[in-house]
């Protein structure tokens, strides 16, 4: 049998993004929305009427999206088609397992709507690409895997296979003003620039399944710390609700082999009965937790955003509103570039992103450490700590504020 000879395309962009992640597909969309042409690659083709089993980043997790994502996505065009399928969050409450001490977080004292929203990732998912898909401006290659690129001295040429698990792939050559990694931790481009990578492990495992309560959680979220992780509920539909659990890695293996009914009763004794008893859980999905950062995120004619330039531990529930923010921060920008490659330009952006990400990072990894720390002394002194945000307005007012917005607050 004759092999098929590989066909070649060429194609002429002003931006490549390599992932079609959420962070991807919102950068591709918000810079066509400003009439730029993108080309944007993605290894895994996703489910037209089945995300919830895609092997891409949108697998049916659920996310929060902070009041600032919220307000990016509208100036963007993307919040009025995927508002349906989100849930307000407008209050949070925030306690520690055997300790006193609270604090109450509402949208009416920070004057919004709501704090933020939780939204399916696959729902996210079939509304971005379906939105890029309608784009004029966007060529998406999917399945397809970026192969290489070279900087000339204006442009980047780059290699993209199409369809590269078949005979008679396609080999896209494009050139492009600037290539964008934003493929995940395990970026491709960053492994061709040769970039550096510092990761923390926390030795432990996230665990995610959407659980029902008796009572509708009308708007509320929950975070309880424990010594060995915290747990949290964020709301969705109905009655339904995200549930995590940290655990150990010492811990894992026997949480994986738990029961449904044997799983509630381990998430009701680390959170407590809120909203009544939890009646019906899903499968749960498990991963490893860590912290990675690249500290040059740009090099060249290329940039990094979203994972590829940093994940959180999800404590604090910064990590995709963090990225949102790199493509808000970077759009803003373009008005005041001469090229999108130019070399001052991408340093000036990426020192003005640097303190946005050393604070989420900062207070991520601050928070595990202080609430983990299984010192009895250190457990009051943390609920002194709640106790007092709780009883000074002022301080629940900037922390909200933070969250929603980051270093924009």
């Amino acid at each position: 049998m004759t092999n098929k000879p590989n066909q070649t395309e060429t194609y002429q962009a002003d931006v490549f993004i390599a992932g079609g992640g959420p962070v991807g597909l919102m950068l591709a969309i918000g810079l066509s929305r400003l009439g730029k042409k993108v080309v944007l690659a993605e290894r895994f083709m996703p489910k037209k009427n089945d995300f919830e089993e895609a092997q891409n980043s949108f697998d049916g997790r659920v996310l929060a999206l902070s009041k600032g994502s919220q307000t990016f996505l509208e100036e963007i065009g993307v919040w009025q088609t995927l508002k349906p399928f989100t849930t307000s969050i407008e209050h949070i409450h925030v306690s520690q397992k055997g300790y006193m001490g609270i604090t109450t977080l509402h949208a009416e004292e920070v004057d919004v709507d709501a704090l933020g929203f939780s939204v399916q990732s696959s729902d996210l998912g079939a509304v971005l690409w379906t939105l890029a898909n309608q784009e004029e401006n966007i060529r998406l290659l999917c399945p397809a895997v970026l192969e290489s690129f070279v900087e000339s001295d204006d442009a980047v040429q780059i290699t993209v296979a199409l369809n590269p698990e078949q005979e008679g792939q396609v080999i896209y050559k494009v050139s492009a003003q600037l290539i964008v990694g934003a493929d995940g931790t395990q970026s491709k481009v960053r492994e061709i620039l040769g970039l550096e990578i510092e990761e923390k492990s926390y030795d432990a495992f996230g665990v995610l399944a959407q659980i029902e309560t008796e009572l509708h959680p009308n708007g509320w979220a929950y975070e309880r710390f424990t010594t060995e992780g915290p747990v949290a509920l964020l709301p969705m539909f109905g009655h339904s609700h995200k549930a995590v659990l940290v655990c150990s890695a010492q811990q894992v293996a026997d949480i994986q082999a738990l029961s449904d009914e044997e799983y509630i009763a381990l998430f009701t004794a680390k959170m407590g009965e809120r909203l009544g008893r939890f009646v019906k859980i899903s499968p749960r999905i498990v991963y490893p937790l860590k912290e990675t950062y690249v500290p040059q995120m740009t090099k060249g004619r290329a940039v990094l955003m979203g994972n590829a330039s940093h994940t959180q531990h999800p404590v604090a529930a910064q990590g995709l509103n963090l990225g949102i923010r790199d493509i808000e921060v970077f759009l803003q920008g373009l008005s005041e570039c001469e090229g999108l490659g130019e070399q001052a330009w991408l340093n000036d952006y990426a020192k003005s992103r640097a303190p946005d990400h050393e604070k989420v990072m900062g207070l991520t990894d601050g928070l595990i450490q202080i609430f983990q720390h299984s010192s009895p002394l250190v457990g009051h002194l943390r609920g002194i700590g709640l106790m007092a945000m709780q009883a000074m307005p002022g301080l629940k007012r900037r922390f909200s504020k933070f969250a929603m917005r980051g270093s924009r607050a």
